[in-house]
C-alpha cells in the first residue's frame, strides 16, 4: 500500500516519513492494512539507511509500507516533490571526486556536484558550502552551482550558513499551508524570492530589500493629519539600533490622582510603501526582520528607508500612526485616540544611559539629549510614572509571565571574536519602554474592535490542548488542587489562575520539589501565539485583545495593521477583507516563525562553538523539563540553553554499557533516580555530538549521581 507522506532525516543515517493529509502538509495517522487483513494505524513509517540514502528532509514521497512486530517500515519509495533547493554541508573525497555530505538535519548519503562545481572545490575538503539543489534523472540530489563558501567548519560565517539554509528551508513557501497564495503572492515570485534570500543570507548579505520599487496604491491618502511637532518626543533603544520605529511622549502634572497622557509615535510606513510593489512583496515573502549574531542583520525593507528616511531620527520631520491614551492612577487605559501625526524626536536616547538615570544618574541622557536635556527628563518622568502605573495593573493580572528563567548572557560577535554579552543588558530600562508598547497594542486593538475594522490579532490561548493532560497529571503527582483542569470548555484564565494559586501555595508551604514540578510543567504547556483575523484574547499577557503595531519597519503584519488604520481614518474601504486576512494570518506565522527559527538555531550552533573551546569548565545549574527512557531534558537556564543527559551517564554506568531509566507515561518522574520534571541538577559538558551539538552529563551537586 502507498502512503504520501514527508521525510525527516536521523542523524544516524536513517529517517523517518510521516503521513499527510490531501493537503500534503497536515500530518495524520493512517491505517495499514497487514498480511493477515488486520488494520493497523500509524503516524509514522521508519525509513531504512540504504532508502534514506539521498532523500531530503521535507520530501514529498509515496511510500510502500510493510508492517512487522516493530511498526511499520518503508519497503520503497517514490519521490513525489522536493521543496527545499539549497543544501549546506562539507566537501568530502568520495570514489575519484568530491562531494557534499549534508548538513544532519538535512539528509545523509553523500550528494554528487555538478563536475564545474566539484573542479572549485578539488582543495576545499573539509570546508562547509552551500549549494543550489537540483535533481538528477533518477530522482537523487545534485549540487548544481557554489553559493557560499567554502568556510571552516565552525566558524562564524559557517554557523550562519548553515543555520540559514536549515532554518528557512524548512519554511519554504510550498510547504506553508495555503502556499503564497494565501498571501495573495504568485508562487513562481515567491518561491524566487524565497530562494534569493536564503542565498545571500547564507552568503553573509543582508537579503535583497534594498532598492525595490514602492510604488503602489497607499491607503489612507486623504486621512486628516495633525501637527505634533512641537510635542516633546524621544526614542529609546539599544545604542547600536539603525532602524528606530517608535517615539515616547508623554506629560503629567505630578499629581496622584492626575491622569498621564501618553503619545506612542510609530513610523507610518503604509505611507511609504505601495501595496503590492515589489518592495511590498519582498516583505510579505520575508515577514519580518532578521536580527543574527553573526554579520548584518536581514532588514524586512530597504535600509534607505527602514534606518533612514522612516526612521524616526532625532530632529528629523516624519510622519507616524500615533497611538495616544491616559494612563490612570490605577494603571488603565482611558481617552484611547489614533491619529494621523507629524512628528519631530529631541533625542535619540539608549537603554543603557535609561537605566542609569532610573538609578539617578541622568548624566548618559543629558550627553545624549544635548540641548534637549530638560525636555527629555521631563518626557522621561512621566513616561516611567505611566510604565510604573501600567506594572501594577499588569501584576495583578494573572498570567505565567513570572515562570519563564530569561537568559543571563548569549553568545556574539565581538570585535570578529565570539564571546558572551548580557542577553538582555539594562532589563529595567527595556521593561518600562516595553510596558508603554504593549499598552499602545492593546489601545489601537480596541480601537480597530469598536470600529469593526478587519485586522491581524495577537491571540494566545494559555495552555496547549494536546498538553493538558501532562499537566493534569503533573498537578495530581504534586498533590495540588486545580478543579478547572477537570473541565474542558473551562475559561483559559480560570484555569491559569488557578494554577498560579497552586503554585503559590506550594511554594509557601516549603514543598518545592512539588512547586518546581508546576512551574516547568506549566512553563511547557503554553501554546503558541498566533495571528488571527478576529479579536482573541491574549492569554500569555492576559489581555482581552491585542495586536501588532509598534513594528512597522520590522514586522509585515504591523505594516498591514497599519494600513487598515489609515484607510478607516480616511473613511475608505479596508485595503486587507476579513475573508483575506485569515490566510495572511497563517502565512505571517509560518514565515516569522522562520526568521525566529533561525536566530534560536544560530545561537545554539554559536553556544555550541563555545562549548567546545572551553565556555564551561564547571558544573552548571540546571532544571529538569522531561524524562525519556533514554535520559533527561534538561534546560540550562542562565544560558538559555536545553540539553540532554543520556541514561547511562545519568546512572554513572560503565563506558559502552547501554543505560535506561523507567518513566511513566507522561515523562514526569522516573523510578531509576531521584529524578522528577523540575528538579534542580548540575550538569557538566561531555563533548560534542557528530552532529555538533553538546553532550551533557550530571555534575556535582544536587541531584547529581
Amino acid at each position: 500500500m502507498a502512503v504520501r507522506a514527508r521525510y525527516r532525516p536521523h542523524p544516524r543515517g536513517f529517517g523517518f516519513a510521516d503521513p499527510v493529509a490531501t493537503d500534503t502538509l497536515t500530518e495524520i495517522p493512517v491505517t495499514i492494512t497487514g498480511e493477515d487483513g488486520r488494520g493497523t494505524e500509524i503516524d509514522r513509517i521508519f525509513v531504512p539507511p540504504p532508502t534514506a540514502k539521498g532523500l531530503l528532509a521535507d520530501d514529498l514521497l509515496d511510500v510502500e509500507v510493510e508492517l512487522d512486530d516493530k511498526g511499520a517500515s518503508a519497503r520503497s519509495v517514490t519521490l513525489v516533490s522536493r521543496p527545499r533547493k539549497m543544501l549546506v554541508g562539507t566537501v568530502q573525497r568520495g570514489p575519484g571526486r568530491v562531494v557534499l555530505d549534508p548538513n544532519h538535519a538535512l539528509g545523509t548519503g553523500w550528494i554528487d556536484l555538478d563536475p564545474g562545481v566539484a573542479s572549485k572545490l578539488e582543495q576545499a575538503v573539509g570546508r562547509q558550502i552551500v549549494v543550489l539543489a537540483a535533481e538528477r534523472e533518477d530522482g537523487a540530489p545534485l549540487g548544481r552551482a557554489l553559493v557560499a563558501g567554502p568556510h571552516v567548519v565552525g566558524s562564524p560565517q559557517a554557523i550562519r550558513a548553515a543555520s540559514v539554509v536549515v532554518a528557512l528551508g524548512r519554511a519554504a513557501p510550498s510547504l506553508v499551508p495555503g502556499g503564497p497564495a494565501a498571501a495573495g503572492l504568485e508562487t513562481a515570485e515567491a518561491e524566487t524570492t524565497h530562494l534569493r534570500i536564503v542565498g545571500l543570507l547564507a552568503g553573509g548579505g543582508r537579503g535583497g530589500a534594498a532598492g525595490l520599487d514602492t510604488s503602489g496604491p497607499l491607503p489612507g491618502v486623504e486621512a486628516p493629519w495633525v501637527e505634533r511637532r512641537d510635542e516633546p518626543c524621544v526614542t529609546v533603544d539599544s545604542a547600536s539600533t539603525r532602524d528606530v520605529d517608535d517615539a515616547v511622549a508623554a506629560s503629567w502634572d505630578g499629581g496622584e490622582d492626575s491622569p498621564v497622557h501618553v503619545a506612542i509615535h510609530i513610523a507610518d510606513v503604509a505611507r511609504a510603501i505601495g501595496l503590492g510593489s515589489p518592495a511590498d512583496r519582498y516583505a510579505r515573502v520575508v515577514a519580518s526582520t532578521a536580527y543574527l549574531a553573526v554579520g548584518e542583520n536581514a532588514p524586512m525593507l530597504d535600509p534607505a528607508l527602514s534606518e533612514g528616511a522612516l526612521s524616526l531620527l532625532p530632529h528629523e520631520d516624519r510622519w507616524a500612526i500615533s497611538a495616544r491614551f491616559d494612563v490612570t492612577p490605577d494603571g488603565s487605559l482611558a481617552e484611547v485616540a489614533i491619529e494621523s501625526a507629524a512628528v519631530r524626536s529631541r533625542a535619540k536616547l539608549s537603554y543603557e544611559s535609561l537605566e542609569a538615570w532610573l538609578a539617578g544618574d541622568p548624566d548618559g541622557i543629558h550627553i545624549e539629549a544635548g540641548s534637549s536635556a530638560a525636555v527629555a527628563d521631563e518626557v522621561l518622568t512621566a513616561a516611567v510614572e505611566a510604565s510604573r502605573r501600567l506594572g501594577v495593573e499588569r501584576d495583578g493580572r494573572a498570567t505565567f509571565e513570572e515562570l519563564f528563567e530569561d537568559a543571563e548572557v548569549e553568545p556574539a560577535l565581538v570585535d570578529g571574536r565570539l564571546a558572551t554579552v548580557a542577553a538582555t543588558p539594562h532589563a529595567e530600562a527595556y521593561r518600562q519602554i516595553e510596558r508603554l508598547m504593549v499598552a499602545a497594542n492593546e489601545s489601537v486593538a480596541s480601537w480597530l474592535i469598536a470600529r469593526q475594522v478587519p485586522a491581524l490579532y495577537r491571540a494566545h490561548v494559555g495552555l496547549a490542548p494536546d498538553r493538558l493532560a501532562r499537566l493534569r497529571a503533573a498537578v495530581e503527582l504534586a498533590g495540588a488542587e486545580v478543579p478547572a483542569l477537570d473541565h474542558a470548555d473551562a475559561d483559559a484564565d480560570v484555569v491559569v489562575s488557578q494554577l498560579i494559586a497552586a503554585i503559590d501555595a506550594a511554594d509557601a508551604a516549603g514543598r518545592h520539589a512539588e512547586r518546581d514540578l508546576l512551574v516547568s510543567v506549566a512553563a511547557g504547556s503554553t501554546a503558541r501565539a498566533s495571528y488571527e483575523p478576529d479579536p482573541s484574547a491574549h492569554t500569555g499577557l492576559a489581555s482581552s485583545a491585542y495586536t501588532h503595531f509598534t513594528s512597522p519597519i520590522r514586522r509585515y503584519a504591523d505594516l498591514v495593521v497599519h494600513r487598515q488604520i489609515r484607510a478607516a481614518l480616511a473613511e475608505e474601504a479596508p485595503p486587507h477583507s476579513a475573508e483575506e486576512l485569515g490566510p495572511l494570518a497563517g502565512w505571517l506565522d509560518a514565515r516569522a516563525g522562520a526568521m525566529r527559527f533561525l536566530q534560536s538555531r544560530e545561537r545554539a550552533d554559536l553556544w555550541s562553538r563555545l562549548f567546545d573551546r572551553g565556555f564551561l569548565d564547571e558544573s552548571e545549574p540546571a532544571r529538569v523539563t522531561g524524562l525519556t527512557s533514554n535520559g533527561l531534558k534538561v534546560r540550562l537556564p542562565r544560558l538559555g540553553v536545553s540539553g540532554f543527559v543520556p541514561a547511562e551517564r545519568a546512572l554513572d554506568l560503565p563506558p559502552k554499557q547501554r543505560g535506561s531509566l523507567s518513566v511513566d507515561e507522561h515523562g514526569l518522574t522516573t523510578t531509576s533516580g531521584p529524578w522528577q520534571v523540575g528538579s534542580r541538577v548540575t550538569v557538566r559538558f561531555a563533548g560534542l555530538d557528530a552532529t555538533g551539538r553538546p553532550n551533557w552529563r550530571l555534575g556535582d551537586g544536587p541531584g547529581s549521581a
